[in-house]
């Protein structure tokens, strides 16, 4: 025996439709690749954005345009001429985003089709939600270098190595997708043993 029963037609049209946003969702993430791709294909004159800390600027939010000063955490600035180290980071961060994202999603796009045909504690099942959980660490690491090379390589370019704060971003969001993905990994892999101990018994 190798279903789970108890899926109905609406559970498996609501994978299927899941599955369909999936794969919509890498060609969002491919077609934004290529756009900033081509923001930085010149060579020159990139806008980078990047996060300040705790930098104030008027700002002209007041009554008929009057400045108004506030506290700015991050703008997009335009890098006339990036160092190499920098140009390599431009270029490796939509590649690695767009990569990590559609890997992801193949992922799921794989456990929403065992969904639908109800295969959820068949052989498999926990390895996909374990490899997916692997895909987003790696894609997180990744985008955080290369996030952060070309954030302070843009920094020290327009201000010539004169901007004193080394920028470093981080976020508990993508951490905890990691162990969400891999508790429900865990969770499949007890229901997969459990499952093929009572098919033993039977």
């Amino acid at each position: 025996m190798d279903t789970t029963p108890g899926l109905d037609r609406s559970d498996r049209i609501a994978m299927y439709a899941a599955a369909v946003m999936a794969a919509s969702g890498a060609v969002i993430a491919i077609t934004a690749a290529v756009e900033r791709l081509r923001e930085v294909a010149p060579g020159h004159d990139i806008p980078v954005t990047v996060p300040l800390d705790g930098e104030t600027a008027p700002l002209p939010l007041g009554p008929d345009g009057a400045a108004v000063t506030a506290t700015v955490e991050t703008a997009t600035v335009v890098v006339p001429d990036p160092a190499p180290a920098t140009m390599f980071a431009l270029w490796a961060e939509p590649i690695w985003a767009a990569l990590a994202i559609c890997a992801g999603l193949v992922i799921a796009v794989l456990f929403f089709l065992r969904l639908a045909r109800g295969r959820a504690f068949t052989r498999g099942a926990s390895r996909l939600a374990y490899t997916g959980a692997g895909v987003i660490a790696v894609g997180w690491v990744g985008d955080r270098l290369w996030s952060n090379m070309t954030t302070n390589g843009a920094m020290s370019a327009i201000s010539d190595y004169t901007y004193g704060v080394a920028i470093f971003e981080a976020s508990l969001v993508p951490l905890l997708a990691i162990l969400v993905v891999g508790a429900i990994g865990a969770a499949l892999h007890v229901g997969e043993k459990l499952q093929r101990e009572t098919e033993g018994l039977v």
